[in-house]
Parts: C-alpha cells; sequence; structure tokens
C-alpha cells in the first residue's frame, strides 16, 4: 500500500511539471514555427521495466487524411495505460519522409487521468510534438523509440 502511495506522489509531481511543460511549448508553438501536418493518435501501453506501446491515428497533410500505425519500446517504465493524442508535424516536405522510428527523451505520469507532452524527431529531420490526454496508471522515465508507418 505504501509503494502505491510513493508512485501516485512521484507520478502527481511528474504530471503537473508535464503540464507546466504543455503550456511553455504551446506558446512556443504559437511564437512563428507552423507545423507542416497535425495527426491524431489513439495508443495503449503496458510496461514492467520494459514496455510495449502500440496504436493507430491519421496524419493530416496537404488537405488530405492518411492513416499509420505506431509501435515502439520503453525502458524503466511500469503500468497500463491509454490515451488520446493530438500532434503537430513539422518538417515534412514529403510525405514519404513521415514513416521512420522516432526517438524521444521523456519523463511523464498518469494516475487515473492526466496530460502529457512530448517531443520526438526521426532520421529525416521530421519532428512531432504530441499533447496527450491519459487513463490508466503509469509511470516512467524512459528513452523511447516510437516506428510510425502509414498504412498504404
Amino acid at each position: 500500500m505504501r509503494m502505491i502511495g510513493r508512485i501516485g506522489i512521484v507520478t502527481a509531481v511528474t504530471v503537473g511539471l508535464l503540464v507546466g511543460g504543455v503550456d511553455a511549448k504551446t506558446n512556443r508553438r504559437s511564437s512563428g514555427e507552423q507545423p507542416s501536418a497535425t495527426l491524431r493518435l489513439e495508443t495503449k501501453s503496458v510496461a514492467v521495466g520494459v514496455g510495449y506501446q502500440w496504436g493507430n491515428g491519421t496524419l493530416r497533410y496537404r488537405g488530405r487524411l492518411y492513416p499509420f500505425k505506431i509501435d515502439g519500446l520503453s525502458v524503466n517504465a511500469v503500468g497500463v495505460s491509454k490515451s488520446d493524442t493530438i500532434g503537430y508535424v513539422y518538417n515534412l516536405h514529403n510525405l514519404n519522409d513521415f514513416d521512420g522510428t522516432y526517438t524521444a527523451i521523456e519523463a511523464a505520469g498518469t494516475v487515473g487521468g492526466g496530460k502529457g507532452i512530448t517531443s520526438m524527431k526521426n532520421g529525416n529531420d521530421v519532428r512531432i510534438t504530441l499533447h496527450s490526454t491519459n487513463q490508466g496508471v503509469e509511470l516512467k522515465a524512459a528513452p523511447e523509440g516510437v516506428k510510425f508507418t502509414l498504412e498504404r
């Protein structure tokens, strides 16, 4: 029971820091840099030490919608969660550059429900900033690798 209380306290502090980060990132985005595309995404994850994340979404690029799927791994994570996410895509000059493995350094936490932000980049210099609403219990401080694949 004590362990659950400690995880809850650490998670609450982490979520508070992340919500502050969401405000800072949103303000930076409005300072002039325009996204090349937007996306919506739903993911699920399960973790005990090493975690697995999967999901699907839709990329809106140049007025068209493109379905995609994601999957990836994280380490030093524990919990189960579901996330509904909106994202902004930058430096996407060619649709083919969207596919690939994106890496991010993330510290995130969720108890019941929370908000998070992640910024990640792939080998084609395409950057995605994700704003998520999470449900479940999860705590992680882990480098992540997530593979985005357009469904063609």
